[in-house]
């Protein structure tokens, strides 16, 4: 597997691990990926949809979280291993602001690296740990709502939206 989904993908099993392990809600949150939300399975609440592609959702599929990455090469190595830069926006869609907020502050509290992990490997190891860095300035996470066009104002899916961005070094 490439070192861009791998990047992706590790980026993804890290918040999913976030919703999942007890002890940042106060209940264990059910992760349903994009063969559920095709598939049109009804969510168990708590729950969370987590897309590594962008989607059709509809209201009812709310909260939602939408990962994209780019990934660039450096043009320089360190111990003869190139290094990348996987820079990840991630979107929020929920019911409410508060959700919203929510389900994006536990995030930025929580993911302060990331586990980049080799997904050929038997039990899909972790080859390197690599902390966020700076995206902007000194800044590790950049935040805003996510615009809405006045003709969409009307489509819940839409509204109460935050655009995240973070990026990581990939070994």
């Amino acid at each position: 597997m490439f070192e861009i989904r791998e990047a992706r993908l590790s980026l993804r099993s890290d918040i999913s691990d976030i919703f999942t392990s007890g002890s940042i809600f106060s209940s264990v949150y059910n992760v349903y990926d994009e063969s559920y939300l095709r598939a049109g399975t009804t969510p168990t609440f708590p729950f969370v949809y987590l897309l590594d592609s962008w989607v059709i959702f509809s209201p009812t599929h709310l909260p939602v979280i939408i990962l994209e990455t780019d990934y660039d090469k450096e043009g320089f190595e360190l111990g003869n291993q190139p290094i990348g830069t996987c820079r990840a926006r991630i979107y929020i869609f929920a019911d409410s602001r508060g959700e919203r907020d929510d389900l994006s502050g536990a995030i930025i509290e929580n993911l302060t690296e990331v586990h980049v992990r080799d997904f050929d490997a038997v039990g899909n190891t972790i080859q390197s740990t690599s902390p966020l860095m700076p995206v902007s300035g000194r800044r590790v996470w950049i935040t805003s709502d996510v615009p809405v066009p006045q003709e969409l104002a009307f489509e819940k899916t839409l509204l109460n939206g935050r655009l995240m961005e973070c990026a990581f070094l990939v070994y």
